[in-house]
């Protein structure tokens, strides 16, 4: 379900946040938005494939695309390079924290992998 844009603090834009699948989104302006995928792995969403069109204008309308995943996890390991060595967008920046949480220590959720992307033209 969507919900109402909330407006950002000095920013003169406004945040939507999805609450369902990518696949209820249909319009968007080049360089209208900013993606944010935090702890990206999707899964195929009925006969859609995971990265399929729709993510990809997504990526390539972006003003700017933050991608937050867990390398250790296999589905989001061999998705996130597919986007990020995209000729339309290149890496701004990318960081790989280790949480020093006892309770996460031995699970694949411990290291994360941020990159900020940005339009390549």
């Amino acid at each position: 379900m969507l919900q109402a844009a909330s407006p950002l603090a000095g920013a003169g834009e406004s945040l939507l946040h999805l609450s369902r699948p990518s696949a209820s989104i249909r319009q968007h302006q080049p360089r209208s938005c900013g993606l944010v995928l935090p702890g990206y792995s999707p899964k195929p969403y009925g006969s859609r494939e995971p990265l399929g069109q729709l993510l990809s204008s997504l990526t390539n309308n972006a003003h700017v695309v933050v991608i937050d995943h867990a390398p250790e996890l296999d589905r989001a390991a061999s998705q996130v390079p597919s986007i990020v060595e995209r000729t339309t967008i290149s890496v701004h920046c990318s960081f790989e924290p280790v949480a020093g949480d006892e309770e996460i220590a031995d699970t694949p959720f411990a290291s994360r992998c941020f990159y900020i992307l940005h339009p390549s033209n």
